[in-house]
């Protein structure tokens, strides 16, 4: 059982958007409806099935599957003692701050984080991101204050290594040349009702050669977000001020 109340990355996107939410968040009584919404319910769904397939993306890797921050944020450093790995679901913690990484690759003193989104985007366009003024375009704002709080976590937990940031989306500019891709990743639940992915034997290199997945290098826009540059008006304090309010 989980004692240490940590902000976590679902929590920290959860309080940008409003702040006050963070005291509902975990309240029975405040239940958010949305979860019970079918559309929304088939996206969340959707969301493993991606994840699922870009751990294709780097195989070999190591899964931390307990659910207990402490015992996961162990298991993840001595994984981190190996001089090249890649961790699917890393833990990392800081004070009271925690993150699950989607997917670490780690090289040497070099960490690549990548953090795996159900959204398109177009491989071939120039600053996917940015509106003509340079400032972030609303539409992504939130998923880059997720990518751009794990690495804050990250570096603040781990000083000694570098960090570069990653979004790993839909790639528009990408063809499927298998038929019925999707249908090799079928979701499935444990006896405690825990959701997963259930890949197919039929799974083949053939159908990973052409990649619909692309990873954008995102640390341009993370520092952009930490010297309050990203054009959120509506936020009150620099970005690592709002972590640790956020989290007290």
């Amino acid at each position: 059982m989980n004692t240490h109340r940590y902000l976590t990355k679902s929590r920290f996107t959860l309080a940008v958007e409003c702040p006050t939410k963070l005291f509902y968040t975990g309240k029975r009584s405040y239940a958010n409806q949305k979860l019970d919404d079918p559309f929304l319910l088939a996206l969340a769904n959707g969301g493993f099935q991606v994840g699922e397939l870009a751990k294709r993306y780097f195989p070999g890797g190591h899964e931390i599957e307990t659910l207990k921050h402490e015992e996961a944020v162990a298991k993840t450093n001595e994984l981190l003692q190996l001089d090249e790995v890649t961790i699917y679901e890393a833990a990392i913690a800081t004070g009271n701050l925690f993150i699950r990484a989607d997917i670490l690759v780690k090289d040497g003193n070099q960490l690549n984080l990548y953090e795996v989104k159900a959204k398109s985007i177009d491989s071939n366009e120039d600053k996917p991101f940015a509106n003509k003024g340079e400032t972030i375009k609303s539409e992504w704002r939130k998923y880059l204050y997720d990518v751009a709080f794990q690495k804050y976590v990250i570096s603040e937990a781990l000083p000694e290594y570098s960090v570069t940031a990653h979004l790993m989306l839909g790639d528009k500019a990408a063809t499927c040349e298998t038929d019925g891709l999707n249908q090799k990743f079928r979701l499935v639940k444990d006896a405690d009702g825990r959701k997963s992915v259930s890949v197919s034997e039929t799974l083949s290199e053939e159908d990973l050669e052409s990649r619909i997945l692309c990873a954008v290098n995102v640390d341009a826009e993370c520092d952009q977000i930490y010297a309050g540059l990203d054009g959120d008006r509506d936020q009150v304090g620099s970005f690592v001020e709002r972590v640790h309010w956020f989290a007290d």
